[in-house]
Parts: structure tokens; sequence; C-alpha cells
């Protein structure tokens, strides 16, 4: 019989390895909320995309990782909305990201991508009209 003695340190998983925490950066975005709405998009609109290779690619495992991470980017999105009478727009904010979030669990066991595509485009046509809006409103220069 042998023991198993692997530690949390000691194993390297390179899915893993690809974010570090950057203490400056999250200070400038804790300043600028907008481009953190803009980013955490982005960030959706990436691991879709990772998805859906791996979801072409059989690699399912990793495929659920990539939906885990984009469900989280979606409630970290949920979030941020201030939820008013005086904001309407927020309350179509959530239900798209609610709809997004749907579409993400729906993907998990689909045969093909459709549901997947569909979040995927729902998060890039935010993404990008948060981008036209960020550029408009001067919060963003065209070459951030």
């Amino acid at each position: 019989m042998t023991l198993n003695n692997t530690t949390a340190e000691s194993v390297k998983a390179p899915i893993l390895e690809e974010y570090h925490r950057n203490q400056e950066m999250e200070s400038h975005l804790k300043e600028n909320p907008y481009k953190t709405v803009l980013l955490l998009l982005q960030g959706a609109v990436d691991k879709g995309n990772l998805a859906k290779v791996c979801h072409q690619s059989q690699a399912l495992v990793e495929k659920g990782f990539h939906l885990g991470r984009m469900t989280t980017i979606l409630d970290a999105l949920r979030d941020r909305l201030h939820l008013s009478e005086n904001a309407p727009i927020a309350f179509d904010l959530d239900e798209l990201y609610r709809y997004a979030d749907q579409s993400i669990q729906e993907a998990v066991f689909e045969k093909n991508t459709f549901y997947l595509d569909s979040a995927i485009e729902i998060l890039t046509e935010l993404r990008d009209a948060w981008l036209t809006m960020m550029k408009q409103a001067g919060e963003l220069s065209d070459n951030d």
C-alpha cells in the first residue's frame, strides 16, 4: 500500500497558472470601475472561446473549468449592478447576464455549441457596446 503525499503546493496545473495578482493593476482598476467591467466582459468572452476550443477537441474537463470561470465572471458582473428604479438598464443587464449564465449551464452537456455560442455572442455584444460607451465618454483612449 502506498500513501499519496501530494500537497496542493506540489501540484502544478498549467490551466491555473495563467493568473497572477498584480497589486498595482488591482489598485488602478479599483479607481476605474468602468474598465473593470470591460475587463470582466473580455475575460468572459475569452473563457467562452477557450471552452469552445476544449469542446471541439473533446477536452471536457477543461471545458467545464472555463464554463465555471464564465459563471464566476457573470456573478461578479451581477454583483456590480446597482438595481434601483433610477437605473432601469441595470435590470436589463441583469436579465442578459442571467440568460447568458443559463446558456452556459446548458452548454455543459450539449453535443454541439449552440448554447455556448449564444452566451459568447451576448457577452461579445455587451463588451463591444461597453467599449464604445467608454471611448465616447472619454474613459478609454484608443491606446488602452
